[in-house]
């Protein structure tokens, strides 16, 4: 099949292929304006504190909160990405902890953070992955540490087109509301991966292992091709309880 990245899939998984093109998102570049949602949770982390960006990309959140004045530490699948965001960083004489490797196993030690979040990067995986990354999440997180997360709602106009395309046989059902694109990779979207889309009764469970601080469904209403509906995502915030 015609690849426009010129991307071996069986090289990297994850965004590889659109942070080494470029077609990068506007909203997910190095230097776009941060999730409104991250701006209001990282006023409940302590001052300097260490945060850890699960799926950090090219390093929209993590530059933002270096320049914040946290120490930050951030680790994604794609090596463009960490690239990416360890030269910007560099450039503007920043400390930034980047490290490739897979979500479902964090290269740092047991305690070491007092805060995580991970927007738009959870949901790529299956939910036995889902489940891991958390558990690892919750091990990095020092007692009492903050972790920021969000997953795709199924009360969502984009929800309900995917089940329409499994009925026309144009999408792939892999597992209970988790959907893969198995046909040819486009450059627009990101639908060769994995997308877990949960209700709140699967985000309470997903989360039980934590302390919820806050949970709320962030939508908004469009207009598609398919007609009107919401868009958006579960977000939860959590804290690794006190005490086991």
């Amino acid at each position: 099949m015609t690849n426009p990245f010129n991307f071996n899939p069986d090289e990297y998984a994850g965004w590889e292929q659109i942070w080494r093109s470029d077609d990068i998102p506007l909203r997910f570049q190095t230097f776009a304006a941060p999730n409104n949602t991250v701006v209001e949770w990282i006023e409940t982390v302590p001052s300097a504190g260490s945060v850890l960006d699960v799926g950090c990309g090219v390093g929209r959140h993590v530059l933002y909160l270096a320049v914040r004045g946290f120490q930050v530490a951030g680790m994604d699948i794609s090596p463009s990405g960490i690239r990416l965001a360890q030269e910007a960083a560099a450039a503007r004489q920043l400390t930034f902890d980047g490290k490739v490797g897979d979500m479902t196993s964090l290269p740092w030690a047991d305690e070491t953070f007092d805060a995580a979040l991970s927007t738009s990067t959870i949901h790529h995986q299956m939910r036995s992955g889902i489940v891991q990354t958390l558990a690892e999440v919750r091990r990095v997180l020092k007692p009492g540490g903050l972790f920021l997360v969000d997953f795709p709602c199924t009360d969502t106009i984009t929800y309900q087109e995917l089940r329409q395309q499994v009925t026309a046989g144009e999408m792939t059902e892999v597992e209970p509301d988790t959907f893969v694109d198995e046909g040819p990779m486009k450059a627009d979207d990101d639908l060769f991966l994995p997308h877990h889309f949960c209700d709140e009764a699967e985000v309470r469970a997903l989360l039980h292992d934590f302390e919820l601080i806050r949970l709320w469904a962030d939508l908004r209403e469009v207009v598609s091709e398919s007609g009107s509906g919401k868009v958006g995502k579960w977000v939860a915030w959590v804290r690794r309880p006190f005490t086991d």
